[in-house]
């Protein structure tokens, strides 16, 4: 059995950002190798880009979506003031 590589990023005061998230969604879904052709790298690494932005854009709006539901939720159980506060996150 074989164990995969293991990288440890640590944040202060807070999680990683969305953009660190895209970056390392990218990352692990388009590999740019070393070997090729440097037309093939610039391609691949113009297509993992592409896949970055993508990924940012959908985790963006997955953050958005999951703050609606938790302030819905406060909101439906009487906690207007935790909900105005996540509001202006």
């Amino acid at each position: 059995m074989e164990v995969g590589s293991v990288i440890v990023t640590a944040t202060e005061n807070g999680g990683h950002s969305p953009e660190f998230w895209a970056k390392s969604a990218a990352d692990s879904i388009v590999s740019v190798g070393g070997n090729c052709h440097p037309v093939i790298a610039e391609q691949a690494q113009e297509f993992q880009e592409a896949v970055k932005v993508t990924v940012l854009r959908y985790i963006k709006e997955a953050i958005k979506s999951d703050r609606t539901t938790l302030i819905a939720e406060l909101d439906r159980q009487g906690h207007k003031d935790m909900a105005d506060i996540i509001r202006r996150l």
